[in-house]
């Protein structure tokens, strides 16, 4: 990573560059501190300075993170750089703890930004749609497991509703026919009778 940085001045007056917006510009400016430059010369014309590790750049968003530019913030960075010809991706990772990040490359097609000679990206971004592995995984069981449900128990109440019970046919009992009342008010049977019922005597004249 490079102390310096050297900006074209053809790139300060693109109207690529100056639309850009903040993080967007914020996280182009780290790649170019990412840059290896590398002097090359050329027979009879002036030295070029090329960048050595181009297509081999990594930019996580756990370094972004660190940088304090949200998720969400250094997306749109990198889909906007791709999009107005500041960056390619040579090598799209899958994210995760694999180890496969994605590699970068820097471009130059914001020379010809809102021109009809204007090159879309070859390798634009691809959204991870995948919900097994990856950071959509991750953030898949982050969202779940921070939302917790709530099911109300099964209430059940002690109160069961009393039928009056019907009188039968007797002759003579011990016991009133006047169905008895509850504590809470309901009527309810007897339902355990006499073991030896008094029996009516007839008598006949």
């Amino acid at each position: 990573m490079t102390e310096n940085i050297w900006l074209d001045k053809k790139l300060l007056r693109s109207s690529a560059f100056r639309s850009l917006k903040k993080w967007s510009m914020l996280v182009y400016l780290d790649f170019l501190r990412k840059r290896q430059m590398e002097k090359i010369k050329r027979h009879r014309r002036s030295d070029e300075w090329v960048i050595k590790n181009n297509g081999e750049i990594v930019y996580p968003y756990s370094e972004a993170e660190h940088k304090r530019i949200g998720r969400r913030e250094f997306r749109n960075a990198i889909d906007e750089l791709i999009e107005k010809g500041f960056l390619d991706i040579a090598h799209q990772g899958s994210g995760g703890r694999s180890g496969d990040m994605t590699r970068y490359f820097i471009d130059d097609r914001w020379r010809d930004y809102d021109t009809s000679s204007f090159r879309p990206a070859k390798n634009p971004r691809k959204k991870d749609t995948r919900q097994g592995r990856g950071w959509a995984a991750v953030h898949a069981r982050k969202k779940k497991s921070s939302v917790t449900k709530v099911i109300p128990g099964k209430v059940v109440s002690s109160n069961r509703p009393v039928t009056p019970c019907k009188k039968s046919p007797t002759l003579s009992s011990n016991k009133s026919d006047t169905p008895n009342k509850s504590e809470n008010g309901g009527t309810v049977c007897s339902s355990v009778e006499s073991e030896s019922p008094t029996q009516l005597s007839l008598w006949s004249n």
